[in-house]
């Protein structure tokens, strides 16, 4: 149980590792100024305990998750977390 939580730590930081690598060919100048915000640095480390939570939540519910499988869900943990906040489609009458 304890396992899972720590692969899926590494995959709610592998998913986080994969947003800055985007980042890698800007100049130090054009980088994003939310990259020196504290509040940024904060939730991204939110984000990646989600994955760990996540991972943890699936085990503690009885199912079964493989290494690889507890990565993938602690990756995917922003990514739900992200759609469960984001506002509903809006529907033209």
């Amino acid at each position: 149980m304890q396992e899972a939580f720590w692969y899926g730590i590494l995959g709610g930081f592998l998913a986080e590792l994969f947003g800055l690598w985007k980042l890698r060919h800007e100049l130090g100048s054009n980088l994003p100024p939310y990259l020196r915000s504290w509040f940024y640095w904060f939730m991204t480390l939110l984000m990646i305990g989600s994955g760990g939570l996540v991972a943890f939540v699936y085990v503690k519910s009885g199912i079964s998750l493989s290494p690889l499988l507890a990565v993938n869900v602690g990756a995917s943990a922003p990514l739900i977390i992200g759609s469960l906040t984001a506002a509903p489609p809006k529907v033209n009458p």
